[in-house]
């Protein structure tokens, strides 16, 4: 009999990980928001209303207005994949089709792509089209049409089923799980249902509630999930089945990417601190008397116009804070859209 696993990230699954799980929890993958255009409304989308039904691209949290930002962002977090998402990314199909190719050229076939969709619109052109792109991995979001699975099969990508396990739908996702098995489908990715402020109160008038003692997680998902695991354990001989966690995707997956990417933008006198944030000195004042005063050489401040203020070294702020400047110690996330995460007064 089949055993059930347990993940890098504590993740469990029955049979192996697809290999887009395992980059994605190492921070490994690249995630490509093509639009937020999408023909459905599902309760449970977690979209923010910066991104659903809005047609922009973000490669992580950054908008995307040149192929070269999302080859850019790429290199900055060493992805060694890219998630391609939305919204629906089939609605922008040659967007989707343009960006895997200039990915694959750029980092070459072993830069895994994987594609999340709810396949409503997907043609045999357009699987053909993934194919020759380079796509590694096609992930349905399957509602109640089961058989759209079915004409995915036989191309070189992988292909795989995603769905959220909403608590009282266990009887249809069992029934998933033995179709899956049947057709010959390679995996299937149960997703531990969260709630955001969007999806909020669309879910809680569906009798969903929150889970106390999990973060934005809803009551009885975890659980459901683990029991779908023992169902496919005892009743599947080849499908994969991964259910991942909320904690996977905000502990692990979330702060890997963005510790590799603090890693590549950390300038000399800034520091790594609790994993991933970047922490260093801000001094207020006139930039020029306040690197004269303190004697700084290049690299050893920024003048930070955005925020009109001197950064520095922790020590050298704290030197600043001697000659009566105002001066604090800030944690600031190391993204595109960076800001103070923390601040505390010298």
């Amino acid at each position: 009999m089949r055993a059930i696993k347990t993940s890098y990230a504590q993740s469990k699954y029955v049979g192996s990980l697809p290999k887009g799980c395992v980059q994605c929890m190492r921070g490994r993958k690249l995630v490509l928001f093509v639009t937020g255009v999408c023909a459905h409304s599902c309760y449970y989308c977690p979209l923010s209303s910066k991104r659903k039904n809005v047609d922009k691209t973000w490669a992580n949290e950054t908008q995307v207005f040149l192929d070269e930002d999302v080859l850019r962002e790429a290199r900055l977090c060493s992805s060694r994949g890219v998630g391609v998402t939305g919204g629906e990314p089939l609605e922008r199909f040659e967007r989707t089709v343009k960006y895997i190719r200039g990915l694959k050229k750029e980092f070459g076939d072993r830069f895994h792509v994987h594609l999340y969709t709810s396949g409503d619109i997907i043609t045999d052109k357009m699987l053909k089209e993934l194919e020759d792109a380079g796509l590694d991995e096609l992930r349905l979001h399957l509602r109640d049409d089961l058989s759209l699975i079915d004409k995915c099969l036989g191309y070189r990508f992988d292909v795989g089923a995603e769905v959220p396990v909403v608590p009282g739908k266990e009887g249809e996702l069992k029934e998933l799980i033995l179709y899956l098995e049947k057709v010959g489908a390679k995996f299937l990715n149960l997703n531990e249902l969260e709630m955001s402020e969007l999806n909020f109160s669309r879910m809680t008038k569906r009798g969903l509630l929150s889970n106390e003692d999990v973060f934005n997680t809803v009551r009885g998902s975890y659980d459901a999930g683990i029991a779908l695991l023992e169902f496919a354990r005892r009743n599947t001989k080849k499908l994969s089945v991964h259910f991942c966690t909320s904690s996977v995707k905000n502990v692990y997956q979330y702060q890997n990417r963005l510790r590799l990417r603090a890693k590549s933008i950390v300038k000399g006198f800034e520091r790594i601190v609790d994993h991933c944030m970047i922490e260093k000195g801000v001094v207020d004042g006139d930039c020029g008397e306040i690197v004269s005063k303190l004697k700084l050489s290049e690299g050893e401040f920024f003048v930070n116009m955005d925020e009109n203020r001197v950064e520095m070294s922790v020590k050298n702020a704290r030197r600043a804070k001697g000659l009566g400047y105002e001066c604090a110690v800030v944690k600031v996330m190391p993204t595109s859209d960076s800001f103070d995460f923390e601040k505390e007064g010298l």
